[in-house]
């Protein structure tokens, strides 16, 4: 060996020497015997809620750094070495504290699919987990814990061949006043008024939030004379506080705010909201007169309403469908006990309004008239969300015992149904659901309205006559 050649730096390695290396090492990776399981314990930690602890070999750990630092020998840039010849020893100098941090988050992320994969029990949601907490220990093996909430347990109740009744839809004249009512929604626009504000009107007010702690503004604020919710505080009383108010008033309302809130520090606190009203709107409707009629294309107005009533009993099938699901979603409720995690219901409130728009859309609702209706659902939202929470378990575990799916075909018939409703593209209308979060929704309403059908397909069909016609009845059978 020459001098040149006893001196020279790791990095003249003759290259067909890595090549080999290389390749033996990629023989003995593929010969190394299984590494050993993690130790995984449960315990409740309340209701329907799990702390999850996890215990990692060392083997497993040291085979990740092995795993990290051959990716690093193969990509890293030393000084003084070419890329893939410099020592493992002084890779580990260099990189060593980040390495160790991807190693405990890679380990932290499998283990964690690993554990819940093969759980027998089914999580909802995200596991709470500190990441920044748990630490990489440097020889023995790694413990770690989180807690998850988990799907109830329970049996689904005797469904088939229960008895529904099927009603008789009669059609009277406020049937088909309330139908034309809500055909002129869709030609109603919001204008400026001075009068004092009504039930429905939509107020641009200040808002001011103050308590202990507390001092919020939320500037022009768009409020209905409805109930509502404010920085996530429940207002039930809003119609009373500002029906009656004009255009400078400052009413405000004393409440509590929420065990629930997501600011902690506000939580079941005394504030004062106060609203500062800088303008009123009023939704403006079309006259019913035979103008009106005529320009939908009717030679009169009691063509339009005759037309209208037609249309109305074919909507009676319908109406019928739906008063016989309403039987078995009560049948299920009913029969159904078990506990909901605690907190859920809450957290599930803001989900329910996204429910209750898709729905809205999905009958053709104005889209004025869903915003409205969901700010009034916002202050029981949370109360309706527990009930909402139980049904979508039972239906869930009902859907997996009937093997009900969706497909894509079935997705896209109903986006292109409710796009039709509102003269929409499909394809544009279905990336503003992806966008907003609302498609899941849809996907799980046909699911769980393909699980109800299911249910009524074997379910005892029952008529039942005309609320008057039955009193005559009645009448009749007295007088024989």
């Amino acid at each position: 060996m020459t001098e040149e050649t006893k001196n020279a730096p790791e990095q003249d390695t003759p290259a067909d020497d890595s090549v080999a290396v290389d390749n033996n090492t990629e023989a003995v990776e593929s010969e190394e015997p299984k590494l050993p399981d993690n130790t995984v314990t449960t315990e409740d930690v309340g209701t329907l809620k799990k702390k999850v602890t996890i215990q990692v070999p060392r083997k497993t750990i040291d085979a990740k750094f092995d795993e990290m630092f051959g990716e690093l020998n193969r990509t890293a840039q030393v000084p003084g070495f070419r890329i893939g010849h410099a020592p493992r020893r002084l890779i580990e100098k260099r990189f060593g504290k980040d390495v160790a941090d991807d190693v405990r988050n890679a380990i932290v992320g499998e283990s964690l699919d690993d554990a819940l994969k093969n759980a027998d029990f089914k999580t909802i949601g995200e596991p709470e987990i500190k990441l920044d907490e748990i630490e990489l220990p440097e020889k023995d093996d790694m413990t770690f814990d989180f807690e998850v909430e988990v799907a109830p347990e329970f049996d689904l109740p005797e469904y088939k061949e229960i008895e529904i009744k099927r009603p008789a839809v009669e059609i009277t004249d406020e049937h088909v006043e309330q139908f034309l009512d809500n055909y002129r929604q869709r030609y109603g626009k919001l204008k400026p008024t001075d009068t004092p504000a009504q039930d429905s009107d939509l107020i641009i007010a200040d808002v001011k939030v103050t308590g202990e702690g507390i001092d919020q503004d939320q500037p022009d604020a768009e409020l209905r004379v409805a109930p509502a919710q404010i920085e996530g505080i429940i207002v039930e009383d809003l119609p009373k506080v500002l029906a009656g108010k004009k255009i400078g008033d400052c009413p405000s309302v004393k409440t509590t705010v929420p065990a629930a809130h997501p600011n902690e520090d506000w939580r079941e606190k005394e504030v004062t909201i106060t609203f500062d009203i800088k303008e009123i709107k009023r939704l403006e409707l079309p006259e019913l007169n035979e103008e009106f009629a005529k320009q939908e294309g009717f030679d009169s107005l009691d063509e339009m309403r005759e037309a209208f009533r037609e249309r109305f009993q074919a909507r009676a099938p319908f109406e019928q469908q739906r008063a016989m699901q309403d039987q078995v979603r009560g049948f299920l409720m009913e029969n159904t006990s078990f506990d909901l995690p605690e907190g859920l219901s809450q957290r599930y409130a803001s989900r329910l309004l996204m429910r209750r728009s898709v729905e809205l859309m999905n009958s053709g609702i104005p889209k004025e008239q869903i915003t409205q209706n969901l700010q009034e659902l916002q202050a029981a939202a949370t109360e309706q969300a527990a009930g909402e929470l139980k049904l979508s378990f039972i239906l869930g575990k009902l859907a997996e015992a009937e093997g009900i799916e969706v497909d894509e075909g079935e997705i896209n018939a109903r986006v292109a149904q409710i796009a039709a409703q509102y003269n929409r593209r499909p394809e544009r209308l279905r990336h503003e659901l992806e966008s907003e979060g609302k498609l899941d929704h849809l996907v799980t309403a046909i699911i769980e309205e393909k699980t109800i059908a299911k249910v009524l397909e074997q379910a005892k069909i029952v008529d039942v006559e005309p609320e008057k016609d039955k009193k005559k009845t009645d009448k009749d059978k007295k007088k024989k």
